[in-house]
C-alpha cells in the first residue's frame, strides 16, 4: 500500500501536468483551456427556433446528460463551446437537423470547498471561485480571513485524500512552512504551495 501511495502521488503529479495548467496571477492556477464543465454545474441548452429541444439541468455525478432525440450525452470536462460542437455534430448526424444552431450556457457554476480549522479567523469551508483549479495557500489564508495572533504560521497541516484503484481512501498530510512562503524566504522565491478542492488546513496554535 505504501508503494501504491507513492506511485499515486508520481502519478498526481504528472496529471497536472498533463493538464497544462497555467499560472494566472501568483495566487491562483486556471485551466489553458478554459473552465470545463464539472459535476453540479447547471446548464441551459437551446437550439434556435427548436423550444421542444430546450432543456436546464444540473450535471449530474457521472456526467451524462439527456438531450431530446439523441438520448444521452457526456459533458464533463469539456468547456461550454466544445459541448456545443458536438451536441450540433449529433444532431446532424442523426439526421434530425441540417444545421442546428446550439447555445450552452453555464448558468451556476457547482461549489468547490477547501475547509479551514485550528488557528484561523473564519473556520469552516472556504469556495474555491470556479475558474480555478487551485489556489496559492498564502493567499486563500488571506482571502478567507488570515491567521488569529497565535497562529503557528511556520507549521501549518495540509491533508488531502487521493484514492487508491479499489476506491479505498488514502489521506496524506503536508507540514507547510506558510510564514516563509508568504516572505518569500524559501530556498526558491518561486515556491508555492497549491491548494486543491476538498484539502483541509489546520493551523495549530503557538506554544509560548
Amino acid at each position: 500500500m505504501k508503494w501504491f501511495l507513492i506511485i499515486s502521488l508520481l502519478s498526481f503529479s504528472c496529471f497536472l501536468q498533463g493538464q497544462k495548467l497555467i499560472q494566472a496571477t501568483s495566487a491562483t492556477l486556471k485551466e489553458e483551456n478554459g473552465y470545463r464543465i464539472r459535476p453540479g454545474d447547471k446548464l441551459s441548452i437551446s437550439i434556435i427556433k427548436e423550444p421542444d429541444c430546450s432543456i436546464r439541468q444540473t450535471v449530474p455525478n457521472d456526467g451524462v446528460i439527456r438531450l431530446s432525440y439523441v438520448g444521452d450525452f457526456k459533458a464533463i470536462n469539456l468547456s461550454a463551446k466544445r459541448l456545443e460542437s458536438l451536441i450540433k455534430e449529433e444532431y446532424i448526424l442523426k439526421g434530425i437537423f441540417l444545421n442546428p444552431i446550439v447555445n450552452v450556457s453555464i448558468t451556476e457554476y457547482s461549489k468547490r470547498f477547501v475547509y479551514l480549522s485550528g488557528a484561523v479567523n473564519k473556520k469552516g469551508p472556504f469556495a474555491l471561485p470556479p475558474e480555478v483549479e487551485a489556489m496559492n495557500i498564502v493567499e486563500l489564508i488571506s482571502m478567507s480571513g488570515g491567521f488569529t495572533d497565535i497562529a503557528r504560521k511556520n507549521k501549518v497541516f495540509v491533508t488531502r485524500t487521493y484514492y487508491s484503484q479499489g476506491g479505498k481512501a488514502e489521506p496524506k498530510t503536508f507540514e507547510v512552512d506558510v510564514e516563509s512562503l508568504s516572505r518569500g524566504s524559501m530556498q526558491n522565491r518561486n515556491d508555492k504551495f497549491w491548494i486543491y478542492p476538498e484539502d483541509q488546513i489546520n493551523v495549530p496554535e503557538r506554544l509560548f
